[in-house]
C-alpha cells in the first residue's frame, strides 16, 4: 500500500475471489493491483509490460496471461 506492507495469510486465489474485478487486477501471479492506482502502462524494448503506480516510484512486471487486461486501456 502507500502506507506500508501488511502480511495476509489469505491465498491471493482465495483474496481475489473477495475483490471487485472491476476495481482490482491480478496482474502477476502474485500481485493484485487496483485499477485506479495505474498511472500508465509500459513496455520495454524485449516486448515485456510493466504497470506504472501513481502512488510512487513503483513499477510491477505484468504476467503475459494478464496483458490482455490492458487492452481497453
Amino acid at each position: 500500500t502507500r502506507y506500508g506492507e501488511y502480511l495476509i495469510r489469505t491465498p491471493l486465489k482465495e483474496l481475489i475471489k473477495q475483490l471487485d474485478p472491476d476495481l482490482f487486477w491480478q496482474i502477476h501471479r502474485a500481485t493484485i493491483v487496483r485499477v485506479d492506482a495505474i498511472e500508465r502502462v509500459k513496455r520495454d524494448f524485449t516486448g515485456k509490460m510493466y504497470v506504472h503506480l501513481s502512488t510512487g516510484d513503483v513499477k510491477l512486471a505484468v504476467s503475459r496471461n494478464a496483458q490482455g487486461l490492458f487492452k481497453q486501456m
